[in-house]
């Protein structure tokens, strides 16, 4: 029993290998560099084109060789602080006739030599947000009035966005645009009274309203999106007889629409 075991595990052993009559010659050899060269070289240059041509939205651009919004002029006021202009850098209609408006407004605004203009942006996704921000010191007060305004571009079509599709992107209405900016204004209004800034005795809810400067929550409304968040910005008055600028900062003017 213990030969026959080992005879066949003998058998097993002698087994032939098995061989594969597949060759490649050196002709396909040669054929198979050169397209594995070809592949790379197509990678290599939609590398470079995406990171040199469409991430930077070159494609677009008046100018490549600057940035999407850049700084066209600036210049320093009679306080001591610098003005910027914007410049949009987009081959669009659109774009040239805000850039005409913020150009014109802005020379307008600068004649006073205590204004200050100052602007901001991001691209998030597919939008462009320009942030315009306006100081103004022609009462001749330490705290000035302040103004904004945003333009948001679709980068696909290179055309301004209406504050409904701005909306839209957060699946968000103007209603919950006003209820927010109405709950922080109020918010605003209990921790100045909490604070003592405000007696509820001497200035209610419509007083501290009426001080802001403020008939109708949705006035002046502008829309900027920062870092995926949509931010309505609404500008007010921060001064009363109540000494209550010291409570406000840059911050207050931003309303989180979303989260």
């Amino acid at each position: 029993m213990f030969d026959v075991v080992q005879k066949e595990s003998k058998k097993m052993k002698k087994t032939k290998r098995v061989s594969f009559p597949f060759h490649i010659s050196f002709q396909w050899k040669r054929i198979l560099t050169w397209v594995l060269i070809v592949i790379l070289i197509i990678l290599l240059i939609g590398y470079y084109l995406y990171n040199n041509y469409y991430s930077n939205y070159n494609y677009i651009k008046e100018d490549t060789s600057e940035y999407l919004v850049y700084t066209l002029s600036s210049s320093v006021n009679d306080l001591d602080m610098r003005n910027e202009i914007p410049y949009i850098n987009i081959d669009s209609e659109d774009a040239h006739l805000v850039n005409k408006t913020i150009q014109e407004y802005a020379n307008s605004f600068l004649k006073n030599k205590n204004n200050l203009f100052i602007y901001d942006s991001q691209v998030n996704g597919e939008v462009l947000s320009v942030l315009l921000k306006m100081l103004d010191y022609d009462e001749g007060y330490s705290y000035p009035e302040v103004s904004f305004h945003t333009y948001n571009f679709n980068l696909r079509t290179q055309s301004l966005m209406s504050d409904k599709e701005v909306l839209d992107l957060f699946d968000v209405g103007e209603k919950d645009v006003l209820n927010n900016i109405e709950g922080t204004f109020r918010s605003y209004y209990n921790d100045e009274v909490s604070k003592g800034y405000l007696v509820p005795e001497e200035c209610d809810y419509d007083c501290f309203l009426d001080w802001r400067g403020i008939s109708d929550y949705m006035d002046s409304v502008h829309y900027y999106i920062k870092n995926g968040k949509l931010i309505a910005y609404r500008p007010f008055s921060i001064y009363s007889v109540y000494g209550e600028e010291e409570y406000y900062n840059n911050d207050s003017y931003q309303f989180y629409i979303s989260d």
